[in-house]
């Protein structure tokens, strides 16, 4: 590995699209992170923290006029939840909880106005169903006195008064849930940029020429679809490459072969570039044709090896044929078994005449070439 290959750049559209790729792994921890944080926040709550029990209370409310006539609008529910903790109202409601911590029941009290002034909400949450149950009754009648009292309001009437209840999920149990999320994502994406950093997986054209010091002769698409030049750069290359070897070798890192003979003898022998016409734009590019004889053996032929059987033998034979093609799956880290393949074939001085990136994703390569 030279000096220019481990100084390079990034390439900032192959990091976006190479993120893309990954984007359903990360996404899925998240949601795992999300699902861990506010199970272990239960569980916490459970075994170590006091159980708590809420009720809410619903209360009606008749404003009065100004001087001017007009019905008091300012009261919101910020002014409710500061109006609660004060002196004023929190007189009227300890008169009702003799024997109760004044602080303790304002921590308990909170108020809210979700959309309509005239309708306040009450919260009242506490440790046990006695302490929530008394103070819920006192806060009721001391708001319903302090209407009496104030001429702001000409009444205050209870609508709904909850049954105190066991609390399950509160804000903090979101909380929880979001904080291991973030957590897991900020992990992800330190995991993520580690990855991609020492990654030496092969994307496009671009990578072999980094990476190594032979030609790269283009792209076998997956499934033998997709745009129309990838297959003509690829049969042009290697026609021009390879000159008179007709019969060539071929060395796949994937250890598919056979299946990347047939594709490739399909594009030299009998490969027709399509011009699309009418609505068959979707099938612009070059197919292997299929006739009902079974397949006939064409000017090129491909002699298939995989690198998981590759031995002296094959060697041999690949110098007999005048070298060989190595073929790269795409998005597969075959970097190191590459290496070591290439220091066998240099050392048994088998030409190798270029490199052809193979199953390549077309979507990924169609954004990428955009």
């Amino acid at each position: 590995m030279d000096e220019a290959y481990l100084n390079r750049g990034m390439d900032l559209k192959r990091l976006l699209l190479t993120f893309q790729r990954k984007m359903w792994l990360i996404f899925s921890l998240v949601l795992l992170g999300a699902a861990i944080g506010g199970i272990a926040y239960q569980i916490a709550r459970a075994t170590k923290m006091p159980v708590e029990y809420d009720t809410v209370s619903k209360l009606y409310i008749s404003f009065g006029a100004d001087e001017s006539g007009e019905v008091y609008q300012y009261y919101n529910g910020y002014t409710w939840n500061d109006l609660l903790h004060c002196d004023p109202i929190m007189d009227l409601v300890m008169e009702e909880l003799p024997g109760y911590d004044r602080e303790q029941v304002r921590e308990a009290i909170t108020a809210e106005i979700l959309s309509d002034i005239r309708l306040l909400t009450i919260t009242v949450r506490g440790e046990n169903e006695k302490f929530v149950r008394e103070i819920r009754d006192a806060v009721e009648l001391g708001l319903m006195e302090y209407a009496q009292q104030s001429k702001e309001l000409e009444l205050i009437k209870v609508i709904y008064s909850g049954v105190p209840q066991r609390v399950y999920w509160d804000d903090r149990t979101t909380a929880a849930c979001i904080t291991g999320a973030v957590i897991v994502f900020a992990v992800s994406m330190i995991i993520f940029g580690f990855w991609y950093v020492f990654n030496e997986c092969i994307y496009v054209q671009g990578d072999i020429e980094k990476r190594y010091p032979y030609r790269a002769l283009g792209i076998l698409t997956m499934n033998q679809k997709g745009l129309q030049p990838y297959a003509r750069e690829l049969k042009g290359s290697i026609h021009h490459v390879l000159g008179e070897h007709k019969c060539f070798a071929i060395l796949d890192m994937g250890n598919h072969s056979d299946m990347r003979k047939l594709e490739l003898e399909g594009l030299l022998n009998r490969g027709e570039m399509e011009v699309p016409t009418g609505n068959n734009q979707e099938d612009f590019g070059w197919h292997i044709l299929e006739e009902s004889g079974g397949p006939e053996k064409g000017e090129w032929e491909v002699i298939p090896f995989n690198e998981n059987e590759f031995s002296e033998e094959e060697c041999s034979r690949m110098k007999e044929l005048g070298g060989v093609v190595i073929l790269l799956p795409f998005g597969a880290d075959v970097s190191r078994r590459t290496e070591r393949i290439l220091t066998f074939l240099s050392n048994q001085d088998c030409p190798v005449f270029g490199m052809i990136i193979a199953q390549a994703d077309e979507e990924f390569l169609n954004r990428y070439f955009a």
